[in-house]
């Protein structure tokens, strides 16, 4: 009889533990719990295709500019002027220009569109980048003209894109 109750609390364990882990797979492939903010712009990807760099950093407000390759190309072929910023979550030079970005765009009047690379590695050959950060600034769906690596400050972001729109 003691053995009995022992495999039975036993199999109950088991089965708690299997689950928890079932709930919480089913929680991390659910967009809208993937971040604690909800964000998601990667709508064209399943949650458990991201990278782990990626979901990082999903709550991270400097990167909620995002948008999927498909939608980065529209905007460029459809807007009469877009700022592309290519970037990817492992690299430490992004991770260190991005807030510099984020603070020139909220100072000027000109609109962002982000793109991961590490997720869309289609957008190494389609925009031609050596690496990142990279911004690109087009008019009518034409490159006019590109700003690589990491400034260093707000300014030069702020200058750049102030030289790309004629405003000062």
């Amino acid at each position: 009889m003691g053995n009995k109750i022992f495999y039975g609390i036993v199999a109950l364990i088991i089965v708690a533990f299997v689950g928890i882990f079932i709930f919480m797979n089913s929680a991390s492939n659910d967009p809208d719990k993937i971040s604690d903010s909800g964000y998601y712009p990667y709508t064209d990807l399943e949650p458990e295709e991201l990278e782990g760099a990626t979901i990082d950093k999903l709550d991270d407000e400097n990167y909620h500019f995002n948008k999927t390759f498909d939608e980065t190309k529209k905007i460029i072929e459809e807007e009469d002027n877009a700022f592309v910023y290519l970037w990817s979550p492992t690299c430490v030079h992004c991770i260190a220009a991005t807030p510099f970005l984020a603070d020139a765009f909220e100072q000027t009047d000109a609109e962002v569109t982000q793109l991961n690379v590490l997720e869309y590695d289609a957008a190494w050959s389609e925009f031609e980048i050596e690496g990142t950060p990279t911004l690109i600034y087009f008019e009518d769906g034409k490159e006019v003209d590109r700003l690589y690596g990491n400034p260093g400050n707000s300014d030069d972001y702020k200058s750049f894109i102030e030289d790309m729109t004629g405003d000062k």
